[in-house]
């Protein structure tokens, strides 16, 4: 839409540097899930800044079976998980660190516990000021990505992303009527909307 306009690379550079530094803090987030028998696992978690963890266990269809949330902040937490009282089927872990989820997928299987690849997902950095919104987003799983712009249920903009790593976008908003607009960051998984109030 003609009222939508992108800016230029030096804006976009000042929102990744802001970006950057949320990443910086958030530290290196690891999950690993060490099989000890057919029943048990050592869950072992590590992040290179002191931080509260969330941890979690769903099972394929969404419920939470697990939950809990760290009392002291470290950087490490490791303990030994029964899974004996599990159905047979597919479980992912994760654990959240202030803006950023690392999952690790398990399965259990008849005297096994089969784990999968670590998945890394940031929350997307957005910033309105001035008439221009800024986005960030580390698209680590590489999924294809879409944005769109809303005003209540109907579509202002939309825009392909791909699949490109590193998202750096920036938008002039002035021309847009005034109003509260809902811009929605969409991966194959997961959608994250940040509200605009276009004054």
């Amino acid at each position: 839409m003609k009222t939508i306009n992108s800016i230029s690379k030096v804006t976009m550079l000042i929102a990744f540097v802001a970006f950057a530094n949320t990443l910086m803090a958030t530290g290196n987030l690891k999950v690993n899930i060490l099989p000890l028998t057919a029943e048990k696992a050592v869950v072992a978690i590590s992040n290179t800044a002191v931080a509260n963890f969330q941890i979690s266990i769903a099972n394929e269809k969404g419920e939470v079976v697990y939950y809990k949330e760290t009392d002291a902040d470290s950087k490490d937490f490791r303990k030994v998980f029964d899974f004996s009282n599990l159905d047979k089927g597919d479980y992912k872990l994760s654990v959240t660190v202030n803006e950023s989820t690392t999952e690790r997928p398990f399965k259990i299987e008849n005297k096994n516990i089969a784990v999968g690849k670590e998945k890394s997902i940031m929350e997307p950095y957005f910033a309105y000021k001035d008439g221009v919104l800024k986005l960030s987003y580390l698209n680590f799983s590489e999924e294809n990505l879409s944005l769109n712009f809303y005003d209540k249920n109907d579509l202002v903009y939309s825009k392909e992303i791909g699949d490109k790593f590193s998202v750096n976008e920036g938008f002039n908003l002035s021309k847009l009527d005034k109003g509260v607009y809902s811009v929605v960051l969409s991966t194959d998984e997961k959608s994250y909307t940040y509200n605009v109030n276009v004054e």
